[in-house]
């Protein structure tokens, strides 16, 4: 069990800090939405090109592997507290931290970023923030999904008779169930960012990736009552790392051949070849990497030392509060004339350090231990 643990969270803790240089580089040219862009992006650069390349692919698994890991651990949190202890827990764990970025980091780092010059914080909050008028969601979006997953998941245990009882033992899905799933997958995000295109919901949630993040968050609790993460099948993790890989220049080529270099971009939505392909490269990248990564740190990273678990306690609340410290750091660097590409090397690293500094200094508060 330790050894489980430990190569989890140091999964997680790798993924928050993948996080804060995902968001980064859409500060420096990748395409994306993010809250000071400090670039032109008016016209495509090599570096604009490799960083969109960049957040496409973290796009593709990141989030969704948040999702995973997650939800892996629901089943016995869920058994050893019930339903009312269970819910209150998670209710204090995702909904505080939701509610104090959404009305506190999230609109003071927008009015820095964007509105400081232009109209005091007391302002900005009458006008934007206490009217409504902007959501300051954010990257706690994460969180409310969590909260919506979470009440569905209580809700499917109170009226699900057999989910306590031991479920007979399933094998890990065949390559078969792989590609089926994943082409089914494809086509569903498809359909649905018909209606929501990629980058766009109600109350900062991306409808349009959320297939892959729904069967993530379902298949991980059938992850651990089987014990799929314990013999990762290895010629099956080999195969699809190899079609991961394979997959990765496909997307950028097929847009390229389509008119991406002249401005010609549709992959958000609707019924375009753009779309479609977005929409299938997706799955067949994200279940290579996530596998290949599952495997990777439960065999080269299953230990945890003194450093690793330290950031692994403050992982959360680092997630939690990046956005201001990148903010921060790129108005800083604005004047420095030094290409985009070194500037997103420097922000991310200084970002990486002083967010795992200041969630040390956050979390010594006490009773801040309880929920961040």
């Amino acid at each position: 069990m330790k050894q489980r643990l430990d190569y989890l969270d140091n999964l997680r803790t790798a993924l928050t800090i993948l996080v804060i240089v995902f968001h980064t580089s859409i500060a420096y040219g990748a395409s994306g939405s993010w809250i000071l862009i400090d670039v032109d992006t008016s016209e495509l650069t090599i570096t604009s090109i490799l960083l969109t390349i960049f957040t496409a692919i973290c796009q593709a698994f990141f989030m969704g592997l948040f999702f995973f890991l997650s939800s892996y651990f629901i089943p016995s949190s869920y058994n050893k507290k019930g339903a009312s202890l269970f819910l209150k827990d998670r209710l204090l764990r995702l909904g505080l931290p939701l509610v104090l970025y959404c009305f506190l980091i999230g609109p003071s780092t927008a009015w820095f970023a964007l509105s400081s010059n232009k109209m005091s914080l007391n302002e900005f909050y009458r006008t934007e923030v206490w009217s409504f008028k902007q959501l300051f969601v954010g990257p706690t979006w994460f969180l409310e999904a969590l909260l919506y997953f979470t009440v569905l998941y209580t809700a499917f245990r109170l009226f699900s008779r057999n989910a306590s009882q031991a479920p007979p033992e399933r094998p890990f899905p065949t390559n078969k169930a792989l590609l089926v799933t994943a082409v089914s997958i494809g086509l569903i995000a498809f359909a649905v960012r018909f209606v929501y295109p990629a980058g766009q919901g109600p109350l900062g949630l991306q409808f349009g990736y959320f297939p892959l993040y729904i069967l993530l968050f379902i298949v991980a609790p059938f992850a651990y009552r089987h014990n799929w993460l314990q013999a990762l099948p290895s010629r099956t993790v080999k195969l699809w790392g190899w079609i991961a890989v394979c997959a990765i220049p496909v997307l950028p080529i097929g847009f390229i051949l389509t008119g991406a270099l002249d401005g010609n971009f549709t992959f958000q939505g609707g019924l375009n070849f753009q779309a479609l392909l977005y929409a299938l490269w997706e799955p067949f990248v994200c279940f290579g990497i996530i596998l290949k990564l599952l495997q990777l740190f439960k065999s080269r990273f299953h230990t945890a030392g003194a450093l690793s678990k330290w950031m692994s306690a403050h992982a959360y609340t680092v997630y939690l509060i990046h956005p201001p410290v990148i903010v921060l750091w790129t108005v800083f660097f604005h004047d420095f004339d030094l290409p985009p590409a070194i500037k997103w090397v420097i922000v991310s690293a200084l970002s990486v350090v002083v967010c795992f500094l200041a969630a040390a200094m956050l979390r010594s508060i006490p009773g801040a231990r309880r929920i961040l």
